[in-house]
């Protein structure tokens, strides 16, 4: 147990920096640490990939406020741009935790680790998009990198929040979960990474304040490559 708890610890730091620097709120690092934590804790594989995906998401609750928050108190958040956003996600987020459950966790992960790897290569050579989510669709829309990541930080938290209940109300009653499970939320990995990534987005948001446009891309594109391979190989 205390291995478990200096791994969530130390998972909610780097997922805090990251939810500050890129406003991914943090599931990009959370998602495959946890499943590779809970395949050693040997966890039921047929809930592994939801579980690491439900808990990941409740932790971003605690990690997106925190980034949000740096972000508002450095005025790169863009409401015009957030509220219409905002509303959709809402629907979103809780259908689409449902659905994500009727889906094998390992093509879920599969899924995952292909469109993490084009969003990549969208941000390393600045493609264009059309759409206006998340921290790569959002910079399209016009607004620079520090504003697109501000708003996508407040993005995530309505999507958490709401795929949270997703989550609990899809595990009602599944008898394979692990003990101290909230529905796919694995409680001691929640509080374990909540505390920590609370303090350490406050430093992610001003590091991305102070690095370049082009650096701070550029390191967006390294990052999703690492999770990508990552996500294929475990």
């Amino acid at each position: 147990m205390f291995d478990e708890i200096l791994i969530f610890s130390a998972l909610g730091i780097l997922a805090g920096l990251l939810a500050g620097m890129f406003g991914i709120g943090g599931g990009l690092i959370i998602v495959p640490v946890l499943i590779g934590t809970f395949t050693s804790l040997g966890f039921d594989n047929e809930v592994i990939v939801h579980l690491s995906i439900g808990t990941a998401i409740a932790c971003i609750i605690f990690t997106g406020l925190s980034s949000a928050n740096a972000h508002k108190n450095k005025n790169s958040i863009n409401f015009i741009h957030f509220k219409p956003v905002a509303i959709g996600i809402i629907f979103g987020a809780l259908i689409g935790a449902l659905f994500a459950i009727q889906i094998k966790g390992l093509f879920l992960k599969y899924l995952i680790a292909v469109f993490i790897l084009l969003v990549g290569f969208q941000l390393l050579f600045n493609i264009s998009l059309t759409s206006k989510q998340f921290t790569p669709t959002i910079k399209a829309s016009g607004l620079n990198l520090t504003s697109a990541i501000g708003t996508s930080a407040a993005c995530g938290v309505p999507i958490a929040i709401f795929g949270t209940l997703g989550y609990i109300i899809a595990g009602i009653n599944k008898d394979i979960l692990p003990t101290m499970s909230l529905g796919y939320i694995y409680l001691p990995a929640l509080l374990g990474v909540s505390i920590t990534s609370i303090f350490s987005a406050k430093y992610g948001a001003d590091i991305a304040h102070y690095l370049s446009q082009s650096v701070l891309r550029k390191l967006m594109a390294v990052w999703f490559f690492i999770v990508s391979i990552y996500m294929f190989l475990i």
